[in-house]
C-alpha cells in the first residue's frame, strides 16, 4: 500500500468547485467512461502511484485463428500524465491492427451530446432529493467526504437535483482529480487520437448514451446503494485508487480482480449490470469479429479483464482462447 497523500488544498478546491460549478458535464465526460465496475474508484488511476518502482507491463491477451489477430488490453480512464504505461509489445500490437475499439467514443463526446443525456438519465424526476433518504451513516459520510475533498458544505445544493448515481460518480470523480489524475491522460482517450492520427478504423462497442443509460435504468435502491458503498470506500480506503493503479501496471491481473471482486460484496445486481452483462455482449461482438478476417486492437477498462465473470471467461464460453503475452 502506498503512503496515503493529503487531499487538494481547501483553498484550490473551492475555486475548482465555484469556476466550474463542480463542472458537471465536464466530469461526467471522463467519469462516465468509467462503467467498468459499481464504482468510479475501481476504474480509474491517481497521481502518485510511482512512475519508477515497477517496469510497465498492463495485461495484454491476444486472440488469433488462420486470418485474424485480436489483442485485449485494459485501460485507466483517468491516469497521472506523469506515469509511464506504455511497453514494446503494447506498441507493437497497437501500430500493426488496422481496427481500433474502444468502450464508447468518449473523445468524439462534447457538451452538446452530454447535456441532455445527463438530464435525461441523472436529474432527479420524482421531486424528493435523494438526500432525503440517506441512511443515518451516509449522511455523516457524505459531510465527511466533502470535508475531506475542501468543497463547501453547500455543494449539497447541487447535488439535491442529482440521481445518487450521478453525484457518486461526480465525487469519485473530483476525488481521483484532486489527487492529480487527468481525463485528458486517460489511456482510452491517448489511444482513441492516435489511432485517429494513423488512420485506422475506428470502433467502438457502446453509445455514450448506452452507458449512461445503464446507470439510468438502476433502481433508487441500487443508486443509494451505489452511492453510500462509493463515500465509505472513498473514507476508510483512499489509498485503494493507488493500488489498483499499480495493480494494472505491473501487470498483477489476479491482485487486481481480488480487489475489484472485493469491493462488490453485496452488490450482486450492480457487478451483474455493470459488468458481466457488458462482458458476455462484448464477447459476442468479439467473435463476429474473429469470425471476419483482419487486425484489431480493443482497448476497455482493466477492470473487465480481471476477475470472476471477465472478458477473456466469456470469450472462452464461446471457444475462443485469449493468450495473456
Amino acid at each position: 500500500m502506498t503512503t496515503a497523500r493529503p487531499f487538494m488544498p481547501r483553498a484550490k478546491a473551492r475555486a475548482i468547485a465555484r469556476t466550474n460549478q463542480i463542472s458537471t458535464t465536464r466530469i461526467m465526460l471522463s467519469a462516465l467512461m468509467a462503467l467498468v465496475f459499481g464504482f468510479i474508484a475501481l476504474t480509474v488511476g491517481t497521481a502518485h502511484a510511482r512512475a519508477d518502482d515497477v517496469t510497465p507491463n498492463p495485461g495484454l491477451w491476444k486472440l488469433t485463428d488462420e486470418d485474424s489477430e485480436i489483442w485485449l488490453f485494459g485501460t485507466v480512464h483517468i491516469l497521472n500524465p506523469n506515469l509511464t504505461w506504455r511497453n514494446e509489445a503494447i506498441n507493437n500490437a497497437f501500430l500493426h491492427a488496422d481496427i481500433f475499439y474502444s468502450e464508447a467514443p468518449v473523445v468524439e463526446a462534447d457538451e452538446k451530446v452530454m447535456k441532455p443525456l445527463i438530464a435525461k438519465y441523472g436529474v432527479n424526476q420524482t421531486g424528493t432529493s435523494f438526500l432525503t433518504r440517506l441512511s443515518a451513516q451516509g449522511s455523516v459520510d457524505l459531510n465527511t467526504t466533502i470535508k475531506n475533498l475542501g468543497l463547501p458544505e453547500t455543494i449539497k445544493q447541487q447535488f439535491a437535483v442529482y440521481r445518487p448515481w450521478l453525484a457518486g460518480v461526480t465525487l469519485g470523480a473530483l476525488q481521483v482529480q484532486s489527487r492529480g489524475g487527468d481525463p485528458e491522460a486517460g489511456v482510452d482517450k491517448i489511444l482513441w487520437r492516435e489511432a485517429k492520427v494513423i488512420g485506422k478504423d475506428l470502433r467502438y462497442f457502446e453509445t455514450m448514451e448506452e452507458q449512461i443509460s445503464l446507470f439510468g435504468g438502476m433502481t433508487m435502491a441500487d443508486e443509494l446503494a451505489f452511492f453510500e458503498s462509493g463515500l465509505r470506500q472513498m473514507i476508510e480506503d483512499p489509498d485503494l485508487l493507488d493500488e489498483v493503479t499499480e495493480d494494472w501496471r505491473a501487470g498483477r491481473v489476479e491482485a487486481l480482480g481480488e480487489k475489484l471482486n472485493g469491493a462488490m460484496v453485496g452488490q450482486a445486481g450492480l457487478k451483474t449490470l455493470l459488468l458481466d452483462d457488458r462482458n458476455k455482449k462484448w464477447a459476442k461482438d468479439i467473435k463476429k469479429l474473429m469470425d471476419g478476417a483482419g487486425t484489431a486492437f480493443i482497448a476497455v477498462g482493466a477492470g473487465h479483464l480481471a476477475g470472476e465473470g471477465s472478458l477473456q471467461e466469456q470469450l472462452a464460453d464461446l471457444g475462443l482462447v485469449a493468450v495473456r503475452q
